[in-house]
């Protein structure tokens, strides 16, 4: 056996052996804990360098802030990095004046309480929160989170601007707006709406203050507008309506809600001062009625005067004319009674040239057109005025250059006014033993009347005013009023044609009129329609109606149809008894003329498509108003076709036919 003293060191070896091994298995875990610690920090490290943000920590030391750790995707788009910022304050990286704000937000945080700032550095725009770390009641470092912001400041800077655009285009226009919501309380208002009211508020105080308490005191009867507009509000349709202000101010006011999304956000009203307008309205209308009742009197005074100068001139010409059978009267008796008979007479002329041109400004002088021998007038007009030409020793030259049978549309009885005008003139104005030359000839279906004399001819200056009223040349002493160029340019203007001048001083004037050509008459005075026009319809006979007042219009459309067998016309001279004949005989196609006596061709129209015997009849305008606009009213109204006067007559038949199948 062993002695106990031999055992201890054994058991002392054993008990290091085992606390060395106790020692480095403790080492080994260490070792292992500090590596699992590294990298957790090393992943998290490479965490916050790999979010879209931004982390960092900082420190107070002495009376600087040092960032501890600075990282994030956020710090590379500013431009920075770690190395730049790490150890650093704020001054050492910002302007001074960005330093000392957001340094006022790191000292909050570092006095225990949760801060946050916007900054921005480089072009970007972020939000950082800072959150303090405490140790036993105590603030040893500051954690803090920053995200970028950029877009977002972006976004609400152009909703800024466009909100200020707004208001400044509404705060630019004349009407006052108001915005109002369910409540009635103010949206928004713009300076226009303040001044109409003579509101000092400023707009500020005004939102969210009571629509009608702010603004409906300034109406007459606001308690009953305050009804209306209530009730405007509940039906939430767009209104438009008129209201009077005290001061007889009248405001024109306009309602529109206000959706997006189809859900109601508002009430738009907008206001606008109409008083002048209005004001300036009944001053037309007012100008307009004087006008009408000026007219008026003109045309019953004219009336008159017509009816009671001519009675005495009735009796002077009369006499006059009397007078001269008498073969006892002495040379200068005789001359005298002449006198007496040119004196009468140039004021019968100048009565009558008043007359027209009065009715003609009016609108009342009636023209009569038919299709007219131009040849035939110029014989009649030359015969009437030969006795004057001849007593001032002027030879009338006839100088025809185009055939026989050229025919114009015009009325007989005017056309025949303007030539006897002009070759009035003509003779006037010429020198003694001169000429008047008359020649036509056509062109582009217009004929050209030319009547060229040898006076002393137009001064360049004095040709575009001579055919104005009352014009007088230089030459006074030639006795005149001045109406009778007017008076020809108006009649020519009425029978669709024109009339011109050409003057040289000392050679001549040559006046020349325009008027639309026709297709020559026959016998009968009417157009004659070659066999290769004749149309040919079913075998079935149709009934036509034409409502016209002309007598001769009514026998030339008479006249045509007959050539087509199987045609049965109708025929009325006013509105009501071609209503009664539409409506009892239900014609197979009316023929309307839009000018009768008694009713507007389109009232006729309207009264016979109300009866639904005719419903479906086709009607067919006939008119002399050539004027596109015209036709185009007519046809929208709803008539089946549209032919203008002088009728074409192959296109006449064919439009009629072509309606009767």
């Amino acid at each position: 056996m062993f002695a106990s003293n031999s055992y201890e060191p054994i058991v002392a070896a054993a008990s290091i052996l085992i606390a060395l091994i106790a020692s480095f298995a403790t080492l080994l875990l260490l070792l292992k804990y500090r590596q699992r610690v590294k990298n957790v920090e090393f992943d998290l490290i490479n965490t916050i360098r790999r979010q879209q943000g931004m982390t960092l920590k900082y420190v107070k030391q002495g009376d600087h802030y040092i960032h501890t750790l600075m990282e994030g995707q956020l710090l590379k788009k500013m431009g920075l990095t770690p190395a730049m910022v790490t150890g650093k304050n704020l001054h050492q990286f910002y302007s001074k004046q960005d330093a000392d704000r957001i340094e006022q937000a790191y000292s909050k945080a570092w006095n225990g309480e949760i801060s946050a700032y916007e900054a921005q550095l480089h072009g970007v725009d972020y939000f950082v929160t800072l959150s303090p770390v405490k140790q036993k009641g105590k603030v040893v470092e500051v954690i803090g989170s920053g995200v970028d912001i950029t877009e977002r400041k972006r976004t609400e800077q152009i909703h800024k601007e466009s909100l200020a655009l707004k208001r400044a285009l509404i705060n630019s226009l004349e009407i006052g707006m108001v915005v109002m919501d369910d409540d009635r309380k103010i949206i928004a208002i713009n300076h226009r709406c303040c001044q109409l009211f003579r509101i000092d508020m400023p707009i500020e105080e005004m939102i969210g203050k009571d629509f009608f308490e702010l603004l409906h005191i300034y109406f007459q009867n606001h308690q009953q507008d305050k009804h209306i507009v209530n009730e405007i509000l509940a039906n939430r349709k767009p209104v438009v309506d008129e209201v009077n202000r005290f001061e007889k101010q009248i405001y024109k006011r306009s309602y529109f809600p206000f959706y997006i999304d189809d859900e109601l956000k508002g009430h738009i009203w907008a206001l606008e001062d109409i008083s002048e307008r209005r004001a300036m309205e009944r001053g037309i209308i007012e100008t307009k009625e004087e006008a009408v009742k000026a007219n008026q009197a003109k045309s019953e005074f004219l009336s008159r005067m017509s009816h009671e100068l001519r009675t005495p001139l009735n009796a002077i010409l009369g006499f006059s004319q009397l007078l001269k059978l008498e073969e006892k009267l002495s040379a200068k008796q005789r001359e005298f009674v002449d006198q007496i008979g040119k004196g009468g007479t140039h004021l019968l002329t100048l009565i009558n040239d008043v007359l027209d041109s009065a009715a003609i400004e009016a609108g009342k002088l009636k023209m009569e057109t038919e299709a007219i021998s131009i040849g035939t007038v110029i014989d009649e007009c030359v015969r009437f005025i030969s006795l004057l030409a001849a007593n001032k020793g002027v030879r009338i030259l006839i100088e025809q250059t185009a055939p026989d049978d050229c025919y114009v549309v015009a009325d007989r009885f005017r056309l025949q006014q303007v030539i006897l005008n002009l070759l009035d003139n003509a003779i006037k104005y010429n020198r003694e033993k001169g000429t008047v030359a008359i020649r036509w000839d056509v062109r582009d279906d217009f004929l050209f009347v030319h009547i060229v004399d040898s006076g002393g001819g137009i001064p360049l200056s004095e040709q575009g005013q001579i055919f104005e009223p009352f014009y007088r040349s230089g030459q006074q002493q030639i006795e005149g009023t001045g109406i009778g160029l007017s008076l020809v340019r108006q009649l020519i203007q009425l029978m669709g044609g024109t009339v011109a001048v050409e003057s040289q001083m000392g050679v001549g004037s040559d006046f020349c009129i325009s008027l639309p050509l026709v297709k020559t008459p026959g016998a009968s005075g009417l157009p004659q329609i070659e066999k290769t026009a004749l149309v040919q319809l079913e075998d079935n006979e149709f009934t036509i109606l034409y409502i016209e007042d002309n007598l001769s219009n009514l026998q030339l459309i008479k006249e045509i149809l007959s050539t087509i067998p199987g045609i049965g016309f109708l025929s009325a001279v006013t509105g009501a008894e071609g209503i009664e004949l539409a409506v009892v005989q239900r014609p197979d196609l009316i023929l309307l003329d839009l000018n009768l006596p008694d009713l507007n061709g389109c009232e006729v129209f309207d009264r016979i498509k109300a009866n639904p015997a005719c419903e479906r009849t086709p009607v067919i305008a006939v008119s002399a108003n050539a004027l596109q606009d015209e036709i185009n009213r007519v046809l929208a109204k709803g008539f089946t076709e549209y032919i203008c006067k002088p009728i074409d007559i192959p296109a006449f038949l064919s439009v009629v036919a072509k309606h009767l199948h």
